[in-house]
C-alpha cells in the first residue's frame, strides 16, 4: 500500500495554464543564461516527484482551500490539487510569489 493508504503514486497532471506559465518561466529566465533555466526546471521536476509520492506534503492555500502551494526555485509558487477519486494531482498554475494570484479565488 503507497503512501496515505493510496496503493499507487498520484502521477501529476500540468494543466494548460499552468504548461503556458513554465513556457514563459523558462523563457524569461533563459536571459539570465543556461544556469537559472536548469535549475528551475529541477526544481518542478523535484516538486512533481514530492507530489507524486506524497500528495499532501504542502499546505493548503488559504485565500482559496480548494488548492494547495508549493514554494519552488525563485519565489515561484506550483497551485495543485489532489483528486483522490481519479487518483490523480492536478497542476493548476506556477507563479512568482510576487504576482498578483488572485486569479484562484474562484
Amino acid at each position: 500500500m503507497g503512501y496515505l493508504g493510496f496503493g499507487e503514486s498520484m502521477k501529476p497532471v500540468v494543466l494548460k495554464l499552468a504548461r503556458d506559465d513554465l513556457r514563459e518561466i523558462r523563457e524569461y529566465l533563459s536571459g539570465f543564461g543556461e544556469n537559472p533555466p536548469r535549475r528551475f526546471r529541477e526544481s518542478f521536476e523535484k516538486f512533481c516527484i514530492q507530489v507524486e509520492n506524497t500528495p499532501y506534503i504542502y499546505s493548503r492555500y488559504e485565500p482559496n482551500p480548494k488548492y494547495r502551494r508549493a514554494v519552488i526555485e525563485y519565489d515561484y509558487l506550483v497551485f495543485y490539487q489532489v483528486e483522490e477519486s481519479n487518483g490523480r494531482v492536478k497542476v493548476y498554475r506556477v507563479l512568482h510569489g510576487k504576482r498578483d494570484i488572485e486569479i484562484l479565488s474562484d
